[in-house]
Order: structure tokens, then sequence, then C-alpha cells
């Protein structure tokens, strides 16, 4: 009798544990690094699948297309999440990327040089908890 109250204890805990962790949105930081993968391979109605409603509202999945593939690539490379700060229904994902801006060298031979400087930075990215998912609020360049 002990063995079967122990072992309905033991399914159901994990049943329990099981429930809380399911989805692709199950946490901001999963939500995040599904967008860079997704994107990395042009899987941009994936992506628009991360977005929340309200951006879907004023945002449809043409225009969206549109936008993914007018981003410039050399702004921004991904590196990592560095931290997630989840608040009820709200969170702020940190995210380390390399953001290149443009510098402009004059030399006497070639007079004006531009080379593009790249530094690493922190960025946020917020999202938003929708039916135990989480959707990025806005347009994430930064993971572009």
């Amino acid at each position: 009798m002990k063995k079967a109250i122990m072992t309905t204890m033991v399914l159901v805990v994990l049943l329990t544990a099981g429930c809380g962790c399911a989805g692709i949105g199950s946490s901001p930081t999963k939500t995040v690094e599904s967008f860079v993968s997704e994107f990395d391979n042009g899987n941009y109605d994936e992506c628009y699948r991360l977005m929340s409603s309200a951006y879907k509202q004023e945002t449809d999945l043409a225009a969206f297309v549109d936008l993914c593939k007018d981003v410039n690539p050399e702004k921004y490379e991904f590196i990592e999440v560095t931290n997630e700060y989840v608040d009820g229904d709200t969170a702020v994902v940190d995210v380390l990327v390399n953001e290149s801006s443009v510098a402009i060298k004059f030399s006497l031979e070639n007079f004006i040089e531009v080379e593009p400087e790249y530094n690493e930075v922190t960025k946020e990215v917020d999202l938003i908890r929708k039916e135990d998912e989480w959707k990025i609020t806005e347009f994430p360049y930064v993971l572009t």
C-alpha cells in the first residue's frame, strides 16, 4: 500500500513539474533565443509567431517579413543572453551583441577612409506573457 501511495505522489510531482515548462515560449530567454535561431534560418513567419498580439495588430505578416529582409545584417551580431528579469507578466532580457558603427578616418594617402568598428554592448528586449508563452513586444533589431 505504501508503494502505491509513493508511486502516485511521485507521478503527481513529475506531471506537475512537466506542465510548467512546456512550449517554446516557456521563458523569456527561450523566446529570445528562438527568435535569433529562426531569424538566422530565414523563418520569418516563426519569428512573427513570437511577437505579441499588440505588435501583430499594428504590423501584419507581410510588413514584418519586409522589415526582416530590410534590416542591416551588419549592425548587430547576437552573442548571448546575459540576464533575464521577470516581473509578473512582463520581462526584460539583456542580450550581449556586437554593435557596429562607422569610423571615418582621414589620411594623407587616401584622404577619407570609412571603416567599421565593433563594440560589445548590452541591449534590452521587452517581452510580455500571454497564455503561458512569452512574446516580444517590439521588433528586436538587436536580434537580427
